[in-house]
């Protein structure tokens, strides 16, 4: 019983540093990022169908899919795994600078679906795992020699589930039996490419040649750009012309001649905080004031000096010199050109 714990907390840990392993190589890649979820299969056909064949087969894909270099695969059949090394972080047992924190998870731009219609034995009559519609998945004590597999599959768009591409592939292969109906009882019958003896099997080499015709189809399919990205780009665009608006209002903005030193130390209220740097050119314009026979001034016009270049910028003033003749006054206006 201790042995049995310690090889599920290995094998739980084991998953965590991969699921960690595939979503930094999601974030680091620019491919499309896709999780293949578990296998259904189709209980009006295939009796006994069990989860863990589904998860299997989807591992199995999983593996064939990281070999294309098309898409970037996401863990998804070992999440609690990973959530328990996210919760021993929260509960304290793990360094708080080496935890892994929450929302670190890759999203995914598609998903992987598929339902297996066919897998099993071509005969009738079999026993437990058996199907009476001429197709077995495994059976007890009962040897095989043909088996069939169909897997019908989609490609979806995660964000807005939008089926992109369809199909179906077929495997079918003559050799000895395989099993997968003992697994009922918790022993045997495991699914994947880690189990020799399902490898062997005319079962586990129907479902390589179905999977590999899955593969070479993803392959040759170009996805588009995922509905999740285009909304990221897009917000990213609104944001960035956001920003642009902002930086031309702000450079836009008129500034003053705050002191002048002598030509060459004019101090106007422009900055880097506008949008301005060193060697940018401004316009500057003497202000003239018509007032009434009290002393206000009642309007005031803008006659144009000459340019100011900007010598020395900092983020809300800068110090200009003044190539031009005549006199710079302070409360002259300078803007940009």
């Amino acid at each position: 019983m201790m042995k049995l714990r310690v090889d599920a907390w290995m094998g739980g840990w084991l998953a965590a540093l991969l699921v960690l392993s595939r979503v930094a190589s999601a974030q680091e890649s620019e491919l499309p990022t896709v999780f293949v979820a578990p296998f259904n299969g189709d209980r009006t056909v295939i009796e006994f169908w069990q989860p863990a064949v589904g998860e299997g087969l989807a591992e199995m894909l999983v593996t064939e899919i990281a070999k294309l270099n098309k898409y970037a695969v996401l863990e998804n059949t070992q999440l609690e795994a990973l959530k328990d090394e996210i919760k021993m972080g929260e509960d304290g047992w793990i360094e708080q600078s080496d935890k892994v924190d929450k929302g670190g998870f890759a999203a995914a731009d598609f998903m992987f679906t598929a339902k297996v219609t066919r897998f099993g034995a071509k005969s009738t009559g079999v026993g437990l795992g058996g199907v009476g519609r001429g197709l077995g998945l495994g059976n007890l004590g009962v040897k095989q020699n043909s088996a069939d597999v169909r897997i019908d599959w989609r490609l979806v768009d995660a964000n807005n589930r939008k089926i992109l591409k369809t199909g179906s592939a077929v495997g079918e292969q003559k050799g000895t039996s395989f099993d997968v109906g003992v697994f009922v009882n918790g022993s045997g019958g495991r699914v994947g490419y880690d189990n020799k003896e399902f490898m062997d099997s005319a079962l586990g080499k129907a479902t390589v040649i179905a999977l590999g015709k899955i593969s070479s189809e993803l392959g040759a399919y170009t996805p588009p750009v995922s509905s999740r990205k285009a909304k990221k780009s897009a917000q990213a665009a609104q944001v960035a012309q956001a920003a642009n608006d902002a930086a031309a209002a702000a450079r836009k903005t008129p500034g003053k001649v705050l002191a002048v030193a002598n030509k060459n130390a004019i101090i106007v209220s422009l900055g880097s905080a506008q949008g301005f740097k060193n060697g940018d050119v401004v316009q500057l314009f003497e202000t003239v004031d018509t007032k009434d026979d009290k002393g206000n001034v009642v309007f005031t016009e803008e006659k144009l000096a000459g340019e100011l270049t900007l010598q020395a910028v900092q983020e809300d003033k800068s110090r200009a010199s003044f190539a031009g003749e005549g006199e710079v006054k302070p409360g002259w206006v300078v803007r940009s050109k």
